[in-house]
This record gives C-alpha cells, sequence and structure tokens, in this order.
C-alpha cells in the first residue's frame, strides 16, 4: 500500500523489481550535486597551483558517484553489477594513466 503522497516507503518493490529510492533521497543526492558544482565554480576563480587540477578531478569524481549510484539507480543493484560498474571505471582509470604515461615519455 503506497501512501497518500505517492511517495514509496523505502525498501517497497515494485512490479518485482528491488527497493526503490524515495523522494528525498533524490532531493538530497541533487542538493549534493548543486553544492558540488557551485564549489567547482567557486574554486575555479582561486589560484590552487598544482592541486587545481586533482581537486576538479576529483569533484567530478564524487559528481560521477552520485549520479551513478542514485539516478542510476546502482545503488539498489546487485553486487555483481556494481562490481562491473566499478571494473569498468578501473579500467578507464587504467586507459587514461597509460595514455598520459605515453604522452610525457615521448621525447
Amino acid at each position: 500500500m503506497t501512501p497518500a503522497n505517492g511517495e514509496r516507503e523505502p525498501g517497497a518493490s515494485s512490479a518485482g523489481h528491488g527497493p526503490t529510492l524515495t523522494t528525498g533521497a533524490y532531493v538530497r543526492s541533487f542538493g549534493a550535486l548543486v553544492v558540488l558544482t557551485l564549489t567547482s565554480y567557486w574554486l575555479s576563480y582561486r589560484d590552487l597551483g598544482a592541486l587545481g587540477i586533482p581537486v576538479a578531478l576529483g569533484i567530478a569524481a564524487v559528481k560521477v558517484a552520485i549520479v551513478a549510484l542514485f539516478f542510476m539507480g546502482l545503488v539498489n543493484e546487485p553486487a555483481s553489477l556494481r562490481v562491473a560498474g566499478i571494473t569498468a571505471v578501473l579500467f578507464v582509470i587504467l586507459l587514461a594513466s597509460l595514455a598520459a604515461a605515453d604522452v610525457v615519455t615521448r621525447f
């Protein structure tokens, strides 16, 4: 039985699917994305020196994780799909670092 406002209870399933996220979880994750975006924008006007790129990439990685977990629904998926997603990300990091190493070591 669903509540009158149409929001599902945590852990409630729909048509044989796993538990669904509440509206509050989506709102909080969207709020976190907005805060991270504003932080990234604010930091773009600060001189961080050599830390500029790592900080920007760190913020971007956190935003990607929020989108993948909550908006793409990986938080409710079986562990095997989460492992596959993590493996895909690790392979992208490996390929990018190998390409960067190739460029750095050229004469």
